[in-house]
């Protein structure tokens, strides 16, 4: 069975966003990122789409990113430092937090209840 294929909540990061987050080159993520995949026995092409970004110069390069769902995200990191899983984990803590449907409290409740 096909474990990547199947996104329940649509979230993904970036390998740019994971580069940034990691403080490592993107390229050296890019690898990371293929290396798992092969470790998996995973094709990871269905994750990579291209990117146009701006460079110095004002120039602008057309590069490869990929867009992880969290438990390959957390398999790649598992083999960083403490610090940089913390920062990955801590993102996908945003990010669902972001999508979690807030409750409102009681006394909200009451306010919107009342005509």
């Amino acid at each position: 069975m096909n474990m990547l294929t199947a996104i329940p909540n649509g979230l993904t990061m970036s390998s740019l966003e994971i580069a940034e987050r990691t403080g490592k080159r993107h390229p050296d993520v890019k690898r990371d990122i293929r290396t798992m995949f092969a470790h998996l026995g995973e094709a990871g092409e269905q994750f990579c789409s291209t990117a146009w970004i701006d460079g110095p110069n004002h120039s602008r390069r057309n590069i490869g990113i990929y867009s992880l769902p969290k438990r390959e995200c957390l398999i790649l990191v598992s083999g960083y430092s403490v610090e940089l899983r913390a920062a990955i984990i801590d993102r996908w803590q945003e990010l669902e937090a972001q999508q979690a449907p807030r409750i409102p409290t009681h006394v909200e409740a009451l306010r919107m209840a009342r005509p």
